[in-house]
């Protein structure tokens, strides 16, 4: 597996790990031997994770057959571009105005917040290759999409349904 350079900035990723193509991928464990930091008290690669800090579900396995016993796998942290919280008034929540046209799973779902309305619509300053730049993805999406389940809360209006506080 050759590491190929992925950004301007000097970073390199794996394109193995994880599988590129279609869809969402996500790393979903904190390495329970160095808790996700990639490398032990003494500044050495960890060997479960490979000094990434994450692991794959394969060696989640492997891990939890072999030993030590006692160390729990934990979820990875939410990614910087994910809302930290569902907004109360979702697109994704019961009784949303948009309750009978939710968004499709297949690809990321932007919240509202921060962005204007253009000619009736929330619209993003700008955009690259179909995406808003500067948006967040929609914390509901984000919890549909990673399996804890669509938002339980009802729907409650924030303002007048166009960013102005009623």
């Amino acid at each position: 597996m050759a590491e190929v350079p992925a950004f301007a900035c000097g970073g390199h990723f794996n394109p193995e790990l994880p599988p590129s193509g279609v869809g969402v991928v996500i790393l979903p464990w904190h390495c329970p031997l160095c808790e996700g930091e990639g490398s032990w008290g003494d500044g050495s690669a960890c060997l479960l994770c490979d000094g990434r800090g994450a692991i794959t579900a394969e060696a989640a396995a492997d891990w939890l057959k072999g030993e030590p016993q006692g160390s729990e796998l934990k979820r990875s942290p939410v990614p910087p571009g994910i809302m930290r919280k569902p907004c109360g008034d979702c697109a994704l929540r019961p009784g949303a105005p948009e309750e009978d046209e939710l968004p499709s799973l297949e690809r990321p779902f932007y919240c509202h917040v921060g962005m204007r309305v253009v000619n009736g619509s929330y619209a993003p300053a700008a955009w690259f290759d179909s995406r808003p730049l500067g948006a967040l993805v929609c914390r509901g999406w984000w919890n549909a999409i990673t399996g804890e389940g669509w938002l339980a809360e009802p729907y409650r209006p924030a303002c007048d349904g166009w960013g102005r506080r009623a």
